[in-house]
């Protein structure tokens, strides 16, 4: 089962049968958003979820806004059907492949909104109060530039 984890050891993976096809993402593309198989597997542990709560996000076919629960950890943002779910989430957005996060009140026309931009898609996101859309940006934008070091050129100068 693939496991989020803290620190620098990647994700376990349950090896596939032998006539699985080829892990995803293949090495050649990288997506957004996994396949429905991929965010079924899933699952989340207690102690790697930095944030979690009610926000209403937009569907990617229809377009249509769902309320759903939102577990943030260091890896992924992941929507559940109902609070408490930490298997099978219905979405699951890696944070690696996240390029912005910020308002989207103006994109949208719905008061504490915020985006979460990825190469396949942007996320739209609802908050319940400007708080709560600020706390998510904030803490979701700290974790997706986490991993990103400063490394020192040893010449003493950092073009």
């Amino acid at each position: 089962w693939l496991k989020t984890q803290r620190g620098p050891n990647p994700p376990r993976r349950r090896p596939p049968p032998a006539s699985a096809p080829p892990p995803w993402p293949p090495a050649s593309r990288a997506s957004a958003a996994p396949p429905a198989a991929m965010s079924a597997e899933i699952i989340i542990h207690r102690d790697d979820v930095i944030k979690q709560g009610w926000l209403i996000k937009q569907s990617k076919h229809l377009k249509e806004w769902r309320r759903r629960w939102f577990v943030l950890t260091s890896q992924y943002i992941c929507s559940f059907k109902g609070q408490g779910d930490l298997r099978n989430p219905t979405e699951a957005i890696r944070l690696r492949e996240c390029s912005t996060v910020k308002s989207a009140d103006e994109d949208v026309s719905k008061e504490n909104s915020f985006r979460v931009d990825s190469p396949g898609r942007v996320f739209y996101l609802i908050a319940d109060s400007p708080a709560e859309k600020e706390a998510w940006i904030g803490v979701i934008g700290r974790q997706m530039v986490r991993p990103a070091m400063i490394v020192e050129d040893h010449r003493g100068d950092f073009d």
